[in-house]
């Protein structure tokens, strides 16, 4: 999977977040995605919304998931997942000081830093396409972060054998 695009913004009314950044990495070769954040106080209690979309040039977009109004504490502590979710946590957490539980610490950097994916731990599938991934972590009824991820899922082309990047 190749990242092309990212942007994460802040509706935070009660400004609850002192620091918000997403990046893509400046290595064209194998492009990583960064996202840091910080709270003004613990936060306690939070929603996240996430969809995976393959957009379609002709008809609609194929909706790969989404997830709404997840209660992120649960989500944190369950290790009893939808295989999907449970995948890309394990893979994230090599890249991530995020919590296991809450609350999330005031006034301590969160982060994932330098993530790329590892489809060699995906399920097995065959195809190349854009894929658009939409999150936002809503806390007490405002999207406090909205984010949004542009990559693609291509073959790499070895020589020897097709390998998904």
């Amino acid at each position: 999977m190749m990242f092309n695009n990212c942007s994460c913004s802040s509706d935070d009314p009660e400004k609850l977040l002192t620091h918000l950044n997403c990046s893509l990495g400046r290595s064209w070769r194998r492009r990583t995605f960064s996202i840091e954040l910080k709270f003004r106080q613990p936060v306690t209690k939070f929603l996240v919304n996430m969809a995976s979309v393959l957009p379609r040039v002709n008809g609609p977009d194929f909706t790969l998931f989404n997830l709404s109004d997840i209660n992120g504490c649960q989500l944190l502590a369950n290790k009893n997942q939808i295989p999907f979710i449970q995948l890309g946590r394990l893979t994230m957490e090599s890249f991530s000081n995020v919590p296991k539980r809450c609350p999330f610490p005031k006034d301590e950097l969160i982060y994932v830093r330098s993530f790329r994916s590892n489809m060699q731990n995906m399920p097995a599938f065959s195809f190349e396409s854009d894929m658009h991934i939409h999150f936002a972590v809503l806390v007490n009824g405002n999207k406090i972060i909205k984010g949004f991820i542009q990559s693609r899922v291509q073959r790499h082309r070895s020589g020897k054998r097709d390998e998904l990047l």
